[in-house]
């Protein structure tokens, strides 16, 4: 590694962003609305009814009561959950050396194993369609075995999400684009010296390029305040046998792994979400305002108001125990506004709209066929394939940094998720199809035992089932002491017939 000093005063400019990503990470942007919708807060959403009152007291304490109305049903954190839940919920697929097997159980550098951070991801990738990894190399040219076995200085795998990959590089070699650029921000602790138990936290800015055709890290750190501290640091990482003119940092996209942005897959869950979310205060508010009896009192003619108070000195009250005084010719009258249901109806079409979309588990308990359960989840299916592949495909590109950075050759690497989302059951009317085709000769056992398998009746393999029935004793079986009587012949049929 080599560390070089550069200008302090220089450095603001690594905090521009580039222009997809402006249209991505706004304040009221597509990914802040997503992570705003997983959260479930919502209420910046709302629309402000206080605003106009003339009395500014009185605004504030009724846009409190209208927001506090409003009740969050965050379908999109529980599809989101669904979603990575169907992917994971069989181990991934594997390949690699021992060697690389401490990142089994600490993957990042901070504990966090290999399938843990792969879940990690795919729950970003699952809700904001967009991340990135970083394999980052040993600060030293050569390990000892012995610091290497004790995971001090092995290659690490970082994970960057969508908000802290601010800016990226293109250039053309040949018929390819290559990244020769990525700025990635991260958060660090640092001390000021004036207490060790209150750490300050600032802003730090990671640039990868490619500089004389090697590759490089430049760190700028800022302060609290946003000022730059320290000086500048260059570093040339140490890659082993990672080809020449390589950044260990690969995007991974919804729809590929290619630099540009792609579409949040639950955008538009979020969206709808919070139009539910409106819908809901402004149907509380309804029915706290005008879903309430008022009583309009008409004194006679012949009260007047001071009267009226003399004739009513506790007040006019509602109920039954109380009577009120309103003199000859008097009126009273209880009225209550018709049931308005269009904001339920609205939170109820958009609750029918989510699941179209493809949130199934706002209605665990709707009974729809499997032929429809199929179709609707067609459509996620499709994009949860697509991003399960394009981890699977980013994760098996790291392990072979990792691979060429512990020179460990060419080693066969592979890291697979599930991509079986779903249970397939099996009915009684199944099992005897499949039964008849074994016995016709027109499928093989282990055809069945794989559908046993993507039924969830099983997870043995096709050895240990087999091996299995082996072992197992045959049925009992009746054992017959005397001979068996001979069949009866035509003869003998009819002597019987004229007997009788």
């Amino acid at each position: 590694m080599a560390v070089a000093n550069i200008n302090a005063g220089q450095g603001q400019n690594v905090k521009t962003l580039h222009r997809q990503y402006k249209l991505y990470a706004g304040e009221k942007g597509p990914w802040q609305k997503i992570r705003h919708a997983l959260a479930g807060d919502l209420k910046t959403y709302l629309r402000n009814v206080g605003q106009n009152e003339p009395d500014q007291a009185y605004g504030r304490a009724r846009q409190k009561e209208y927001e506090d109305g409003a009740i969050c049903y965050n379908f999109t954190k529980r599809t989101l959950s669904g979603m990575v839940g169907s992917v994971m919920r069989k181990d991934p697929e594997q390949i690699i050396p021992s060697q690389m097997e401490y990142l089994l159980t600490n993957a990042d550098g901070s504990g966090v194993g290999l399938w843990q951070h792969a879940q990690d991801t795919l729950m970003e990738l699952d809700s904001i369609g967009r991340g990135g990894l970083l394999v980052d190399a040993p600060n030293v040219a050569v390990a000892t075995m012995a610091e290497q076995n004790a995971g001090l200085l092995n290659p690490v795998i970082a994970f960057y999400t969508a908000e802290n990959i601010i800016n990226w590089r293109l250039e053309r070699h040949g018929s390819v684009n290559k990244v020769v650029m990525v700025v990635l921000r991260e958060e660090y602790e640092y001390l000021d010296g004036t207490d060790e138990f209150s750490p300050n936290y600032g802003q730090q800015y990671r640039v990868l390029d490619i500089v004389e055709g090697k590759y490089r890290q430049r760190l700028y750190q800022f302060s609290q305040k946003g000022e730059l501290i320290n000086n500048v640091q260059e570093i040339f990482p140490q890659l082993g046998s990672v080809e020449p003119g390589t950044i260990p940092f690969t995007f991974i996209g919804a729809s590929n792994n290619d630099s540009t942005i792609d579409d949040a897959p639950l955008l538009p869950l979020a969206e709808l979400n919070i139009g539910h979310f409106r819908n809901s205060a402004d149907n509380e508010e309804s029915s706290f305002v005008v879903g309430q009896p008022t009583l309009f009192i008409s004194p006679g003619e012949s009260m007047n108001p001071d009267q009226f108070t003399q004739a009513n000195p506790n007040g006019v009250k509602m109920g039954s125990r109380t009577g009120h005084n309103i003199g000859a010719g008097g009126s009273a009258e209880l009225i209550q506004a018709d049931p308005n249901n269009l904001a339920k109806e609205n939170m109820l079409n958009k609750e029918q709209q989510a699941i179209q979309i493809g949130a199934q588990l706002i209605t665990p308990t709707q009974q729809i066929t499997a032929e429809s359960a199929r179709l609707q989840r067609g459509a996620d299916t499709s994009v949860m394939a697509a991003i399960a592949r394009n981890v699977s495909q980013a994760y098996t590109d790291a392990l072979k940094w990792v691979a060429s950075m512990m020179n460990l050759g060419d080693p066969e690497i592979e890291f697979k998720l599930n991509m079986e989302f779903f249970l397939q059951p099996m009915t009684a009317q199944d099992r005897a199809a499949w039964m008849a085709d074994i016995n016709a000769g027109l499928l093989p056992a282990t055809a069945y035992y794989a559908a046993l398998r993507k039924a969830g009746v099983t997870d043995w393999t096709d050895a240990e089932i087999k091996e299995a029935v082996e072992a197992q004793p045959l049925p009992n079986a009746t054992t017959v002491q005397s001979d068996i009587p001979a069949s009866a012949t035509p003869q003998d049929q009819q002597n019987q017939q004229a007997q009788q």
